[in-house]
């Protein structure tokens, strides 16, 4: 049986499966759910991969068998749009945010505004926020009984933004993302768009503690990144010493090609995947030799031109999460950030750069240019970490009175 809406067929898909050096385990279970396929297709009346994973997952109350399912129905709907087990998406199986809730009014309003910001050349993650934003509140529309914008009043909207059933109050980002599906330019739903726009409230913009990294946990990270004991694999070694050294972002690490490294120069030029701006950035010799020895040593011999890659068969460059992955395996390796609430990932590496050099007087026009921000105003909320700046505005409280052992341990 051929794959759906495609001239290729299963076998050619298990062929290249063994070809591209898929574990056996993963193409057992791609052949169960091809027999599966061949015997319930027409029963079910399926005609989408979506709908054969809803099906699948439905008939089981696993987690670990829904993930496998969710991962042989993206394999094939990747195969069957590409053709070619090496194409990168991220376009996941199918939308997990509440756009597959909707009636077809709010999901034409939603594919509108989709279609508008690609002709305005938004980025793909700024209108695919907006829209992820935008039908929670199209959702609890639909759930309070309007199936369009048109009756839809100010009452209708606030109650949206405030707290609900325990829910806590919406975030002005929250308001903002909506704000900008309901400022498009949408067609047809344009007018009544403008209208919900004008009912948004006025939400203050609050700013959350951030957490940083302390002088000692500075130090572990530097101790697991050189240290030639340390557990940590020679790719995440690289990866972390371009998060430490230049800020990257997680998205630009990802996608880090050949191309951009310039060995005879010592530099790194790129364009960065969020903003679309050149960034020029100088490979020092902790950087140089760290990718060097991933590339020499432990890189597998792969036709992408992307410097790092998956470790595990079929070796694909890697992902923006899974810069967010190496970088809390340094954090294990340095013994820090083990608390629940600890913040981890790689983006505290971009705000713990941005206030070494502001602790150090480098310029801010510098720090914004390192950072590769589009708008120098990003940089405020990074040097809310510039604890040592910060001290020298605190005020003394000497000439308060203040019980005793209130400030011991």
């Amino acid at each position: 049986m051929n794959l759906l809406q495609s001239t290729k067929t299963y076998d050619e898909l298990l062929t290249l499966m063994e070809a591209c050096g898929y574990s056996a385990l993963h193409i057992k279970r791609v052949k169960r759910e091809i027999n599966w396929l061949a015997v319930n297709q027409d029963d079910y009346g399926i005609t989408s991969y979506e709908e054969a994973y809803r099906i699948r997952s439905g008939l089981t109350e696993s987690e670990p068998m829904m993930e496998q399912y969710r991962a042989v129905y993206s394999l094939f709907k990747r195969y069957c749009a590409y053709g070619d087990m090496a194409v990168q998406t991220r376009e996941p199986l199918f939308r997990r945010d509440t756009y597959t809730q909707l009636n077809p009014y709010f999901k034409t309003l939603l594919d509108a505004y989709e279609e508008s910001s690609k002709k305005r050349g938004l980025k793909s993650g700024t209108y695919r926020s907006a829209i992820s934003a935008c039908s929670g509140l199209l959702l609890f529309f639909q759930e309070n009984g309007h199936e369009t914008l048109r009756k839809v009043s100010e009452k209708d909207v606030l109650a949206y933004f405030m707290a609900n059933n325990g829910r806590e109050p919406l975030s002005s980002s929250t308001r903002v993302n909506i704000a900008s599906v309901f400022r498009a330019d949408i067609g047809i739903y344009t007018e009544d768009a403008r209208r919900i726009l004008s009912y948004l409230p006025a939400l203050r913009r609050n700013r959350k503690t951030i957490q940083y990294l302390t002088e000692e946990e500075i130090c572990s990270v530097r101790d697991a990144l050189f240290c030639e004991d340390s557990p940590i694999s020679l790719r995440d070694r690289a990866i972390g010493m371009l998060l430490y050294f230049t800020g990257m972002r997680s998205s630009d690490v990802s996608s880090l090609c050949f191309s951009d490294i310039d060995w005879e120069n010592d530099e790194i030029r790129m364009t960065q995947k969020k903003t679309g701006n050149g960034l020029l950035l100088p490979l020092t010799a902790p950087v140089g030799n760290a990718i060097y020895d991933y590339i020499s040593m432990e890189r597998p011999e792969s036709r992408h031109c992307q410097v790092f890659l998956c470790e595990q068969a079929p070796y694909r460059p890697i992902s923006p999460g899974t810069v967010g992955n190496a970088a809390g395996r340094i954090y294990d390796a340095a013994s820090i950030r083990q608390k629940p609430h600890d913040r981890r990932g790689s983006h505290i590496f971009r705000h713990n750069l941005a206030a070494s050099f502001a602790g150090n007087g480098i310029p801010h026009p510098v720090i914004s240019a390192t950072l590769g921000h589009a708008d120098p105003d990003s940089l405020d909320h990074y040097l809310f970490a510039d604890i040592r700046h910060l001290r020298e505005y605190s005020l003394s409280i000497e000439d308060f009175p203040v019980r005793k052992g209130v400030f011991e341990e």
